[in-house]
């Protein structure tokens, strides 16, 4: 290729030197017409050549590069082939059928934002959602100004459990009803609160949860020790027109995910931001009909919820542990005894806490070698912090637990 350029600039240049010649001066004016008429087919024979060439040149270059491709892939599909035989006795080995190339969320993990990438449906066990503090009210709320934070978030668990389909329940971790929760399970915020903001697909599976401190207000769970009494409670777990909720504090086995769930009412907790409170009592009471009988209840169940956690860590067989209340680690730093079992190494434990109105790993207190959530971003009062939404959980072959949030 590079000999063909040099025989057609060497033609053109001695073209270009007769043609220099012919304008001497002193030249006849028939010389020089007939000079021109020479100059005319020499200046075309010229062009003629020069446009020859390249595309010789061009010709040479487009076979040169394919030859050079076809060989660079024989070479790529050679090593391919060769990588694939190897370990299999030289036989060849079809391609494995095409993977389905998997979606890609963004995963709120401390501060971080990570790229997280969902595994196919085929190898997990299942999945669930986690979400808190939701409920919205119009007449009263915090800085959430309309209902459209809490439809955001219900609308992308909708497509999340789409994306999954395999989301076998949801955690919710208290304040489902703001300001003042529910008074019976015919209470119209049923409805417009929670079934008419979160599709018939969401609520398609087992709702477990746990009462919030607003949800106490003016349910007939803060006056009775009966637990039947209690508007949000429901142990017929296969009623799903309401939250499943066998009892204030309750545990639940889910064989087929090596899992146990354990709700807990912790409800006497609600100030234990403030560090120099020792002696801890449900403030809401208040709001109740019967504040010192209240006060009495919530005692008496946190009590039992303490001792419910620690034999369900000592006595139970499963491998992964679903602890959640309504506050998160870092409220209980006067209370060391269940710190330091959320911290056993010898159970996987996922513990889920809301209150406070965010979804974050890095406010709360540590239970390595354990994992912990911050999940009270659901738009219902407040945005105290800039991440509003839930989490997901995604149960593997193996029964490892995966968690991460999904904000809007």
């Amino acid at each position: 290729m590079e000999l063909q350029g040099r025989i057609a600039d060497q033609q053109a240049c001695e073209e270009l030197q007769l043609l220099a010649a012919d304008q001497q001066p002193g030249t006849s004016s028939v010389a020089r017409d007939s000079t021109a008429c020479r100059n005319t087919r020499r200046l075309a024979g010229l062009v003629l050549r020069v446009v020859l060439g390249l595309g010789v040149v061009l010709l040479c270059g487009a076979f040169t590069w394919s030859a050079c491709g076809a060989l660079s892939g024989s070479s790529s599909s050679s090593s391919s082939s060769s990588s694939s035989n190897k370990g299999s006795g030289g036989s060849l080995e079809l391609p494995a059928e095409p993977r389905e190339l998997p979606a890609v969320v963004l995963k709120h993990h401390g501060h971080s934002l990570e790229k997280h990438t969902q595994p196919k449906r085929t190898s997990r066990r299942g999945s669930f959602l986690v979400i808190g503090d939701w409920g919205f009210d119009p007449v009263a709320h915090g800085n959430v100004k309309g209902v459209a934070c809490q439809q955001a978030i219900a609308d992308r668990m909708h497509q999340t459990m789409k994306d999954l389909g395999d989301v076998k329940f949801v955690i919710n971790v208290g304040d489902s009803f703001y300001p003042d929760g529910v008074a019976s399970k015919s209470d119209p915020q049923w409805e417009n609160k929670w079934r008419k903001i979160y599709s018939k697909k969401v609520r398609s599976v087992p709702w477990y949860s746990v009462y919030g401190n607003h949800d106490y207000h003016h349910d007939p769970c803060a006056c009775s020790e009966d637990p039947t009494h209690c508007a949000q409670v429901n142990a017929n777990v296969s009623n799903l027109d309401y939250f499943v909720m066998p009892d204030v504090s309750y545990y639940l086995p889910h064989p087929e995910l090596d899992m146990e769930i354990v709700g807990l009412d912790l409800n006497t907790y609600v100030l234990a931001w403030n560090r120099a409170i020792k002696n801890h009592e449900l403030e809401d009471c208040q709001y109740s009909p019967c504040p010192a009988q209240c006060k009495q209840n919530a005692h008496k169940r946190t009590l039992q919820a303490f001792d419910l956690f620690h034999t369900r860590r000592k006595e139970s067989t499963a491998k992964n542990l679903l602890v959640f209340s309504h506050y998160p680690t870092d409220y209980f730093g006067t209370a060391p005894h269940f710190m330091e079992g959320l911290r056993d190494a010898s159970k996987r434990i996922v513990y889920f806490g809301g209150h406070r109105h965010d979804v974050d790993q890095s406010t709360t207190a540590p239970i390595h070698p354990n994992v912990n959530w911050l999940v009270g971003g659901g738009g219902g009062w407040s945005c105290d912090g800039g991440n509003q939404g839930f989490v997901v959980g995604e149960i593997s072959e193996s029964f490892e637990v995966h968690t991460y949030s999904v904000l809007v």
